[in-house]
């Protein structure tokens, strides 16, 4: 899945696709109300994904899975960064 602005790029899905040798798919920001007109953008995904997650955890008050969620996206930034410096 593909977020933000950068997932407008041209080709970028296709080039992902062969790259991560799965499915690519570029995602937009999903149960929102007020002005969705403009949020429902791709390039707005990345932080409406962050303010839903923030309100849930906040509601819910789990700090366990706040925990996880950080060891995983630091897990794939790691693995991204790793294959950024072998292919270029």
């Amino acid at each position: 899945m593909l977020t933000g602005g950068a997932a407008q790029i041209e080709g970028l899905a296709a080039c992902a696709q062969r790259v991560f040798h799965t499915q690519v798919r570029i995602g937009a920001p999903l149960n929102i109300t007020g002005l969705t007109d403009y949020a429902q953008e791709p390039y707005y995904s990345t932080a409406v994904g962050l303010l839903h997650y923030g309100k849930e955890s906040h509601l819910s008050g789990e700090a366990e899975v706040e925990k996880r969620v950080t060891a995983s996206v630091g897990s794939w930034i790691k693995r991204l960064n790793s294959w950024l410096r072998k292919e270029f």
